[in-house]
């Protein structure tokens, strides 16, 4: 390697392997990286990372940063085969493991050539580079870059690309793999949770005592409806019992913490005003009624089976932490006052109510609701006075 290209590269290894590596978050360190390469001297003038992620809706994740305009992110989401959906770009040759793919962008136009080529010429740049970057578990993500300068890059600003690949990879990878921890935590115990799971609150019985609204709710006669849908109609109507569900407690500022069978418990924490979150429970529980109304509508109409549920609201102080085994742990909320939510619950189907509150949620709330009676719970000394919101 010559020493122009030592020059350049010097200074971006360096970062890249010390004050890079710190840099948890994608767009500071894409913000960043461009600093410095600019700062080595290469005229660059748009950089972008595509790396594919471990994610139930999404398929990868690109930094884009501009000069004058900084680093943001993009997400993608692609249905069916991913080679299909970039069967037109440069970017699939580097997650193939091909490439280097480079595009003079001063040259005419050419029938069949890439759309981003046409795209870059008419904002202006000159040349535009697409590198593969390997990362360990023997798959390629990319890096591309672009100037304006009127002449392109240079023979060793290419080869300075090409040299840094090995050092950006590893900070790639890390990001990557803290992004699908977080993915991860985020999709099966919550967003919540997932963030006290990866500050490091893994330990038995480590938790603190919070007051929150509790929200559980059931599907009503799922037993029969197991006994005689087949498998894939029966998870295709939990996953439509359960999607209006989740959506509404997350658009409200809760958080689903499990799904226990057809069962799902999910809390609104308490900040300052206990009214407030208690307020976010019920504009939940009404966006998931009008949602599971016009699915079973649409249900009706097919000849499925009704969605019928019950959902129950109450507010009190609960246990948040971890419970469990030496090496297998649930992150979850426990006390008396989930049990009595259960219990409340489970008079949904017996009085016909979609929605039922507690006295405790109802003193909180403020809300207009009827009374409609005093029970005794199992597992609760007292009588219990109920009462359902008003329509």
């Amino acid at each position: 390697m010559n020493n122009h290209v030592n020059n350049h590269l010097d200074p971006v290894i360096a970062w890249l392997l010390g004050e890079g590596r710190e840099l948890a978050d994608p767009n500071a360190f894409l913000e960043n990286f461009a600093r410095v390469v600019r700062d080595s001297g290469v005229d660059v003038g748009r950089i972008t990372t595509g790396v594919p992620i471990l994610h139930p809706q999404l398929y990868s994740f690109s930094g884009l940063w501009q000069l004058g305009k900084g680093a943001s992110e993009r997400l993608y989401r692609i249905d069916g085969d991913w080679r299909s959906a970039l069967e037109n770009s440069p970017i699939r040759i580097a997650y193939e493991g091909g490439g280097p793919v480079r595009c003079r962008l001063t040259e005419p136009p050419r029938a069949g050539e890439y759309p981003i080529v046409t795209d870059l010429r008419a904002e202006g740049f000159t040349d535009y580079l697409v590198l593969k970057i390997p990362f360990a578990d023997g798959t390629h993500k990319a890096l591309s870059v672009a100037t304006a300068r009127s002449d392109g890059f240079t023979d060793a600003e290419v080869a300075l690309f090409e040299a840094l690949i090995p050092a950006l990879a590893v900070n790639l990878e890390m990001q990557a793999l803290r992004r699908m921890a977080r993915t991860l935590l985020d999709t099966y115990v919550g967003r919540q949770t997932g963030g006290r799971v990866l500050d490091g609150q893994i330990r038995r019985g480590m938790g603190e005592t919070i007051r929150a609204v509790i929200w559980l709710c059931d599907l009503r006669g799922f037993t029969a409806l197991s006994e005689k849908l087949p498998r894939d109609e029966l998870i295709g109507m939990l996953n439509a019992y359960f999607g209006p569900m989740c959506e509404a407690v997350e658009a409200n500022g809760g958080e689903v913490l499990k799904f226990i069978g057809d069962a799902m418990l999910a809390i609104f924490p308490v900040a300052d005003d206990v009214g407030a979150a208690c307020g976010r429970a019920l504009a939940a529980a009404a966006t998931a009624q009008a949602s599971l109304r016009h699915e079973n509508a649409l249900r009706a109409e097919n000849g499925q089976p009704r969605i019928d549920y019950g959902i129950a609201l109450n507010v009190g102080d609960v246990m948040y932490g971890n419970i469990g085994s030496d090496t297998r742990l649930d992150f979850t909320v426990i006390g008396p006052a989930v049990n009595l939510a259960a219990r409340i619950e489970s008079l949904c189907g017996k009085l016909g109510r979609p929605v039922l509150l507690s006295a405790e949620f109802v003193a909180a709330s403020g809300a207009p609701v009827e009374a409609v009676g005093e029970f005794a719970l199992k597992g609760v000394g007292e009588q219990q006075r109920i009462f359902a919101p008003r329509p």
